[in-house]
């Protein structure tokens, strides 16, 4: 399976469901999604992105900036994305695995190249 990195996020939006509790989502394409819902992925190898190489890049316990920053990695670092969610702003956030250490968390998806991206334009 391959990921999808749902960057295209184009609104915020509350949904009412059945039961009268409101849902924070973002919309996509024509569809909603809910906001801090993970989509699990198939271990897609992939590694830290960023514009200096051995930057640091934090690793949040959730999927968004009012997560805590737990750990870091480093640009350049392999990973295994292992889902998918957007925070309450949108982003699309990653959740990766750090095959080394084991160490799992969440990292905005600017910041994940898939190994099978080619070039600096995707």
């Amino acid at each position: 399976m391959k990921i999808l990195l749902l960057s295209t996020a184009i609104a915020l939006a509350v949904a009412q469901p059945a039961y009268s509790q409101s849902v924070m989502t973002c919309q996509v394409i024509d569809d909603y999604i809910p906001v801090g819902r993970t989509f699990p992925i198939d271990n897609d190898p992939a590694y830290l992105d960023g514009s200096t190489p051995g930057s640091r890049v934090n690793v949040r316990t959730g999927p968004g900036t009012e997560y805590e920053a737990i750990a870091y990695g480093l640009v350049g670092d392999a990973v295994q994305v292992i889902g998918q969610a957007f925070s309450t702003t949108c982003d699309t956030w990653v959740r990766v695995r750090f095959p080394i250490s084991g160490q799992i968390g969440w990292i905005r998806s600017d910041f994940i190249r898939l190994h099978y991206q080619r070039g600096w334009w995707t």
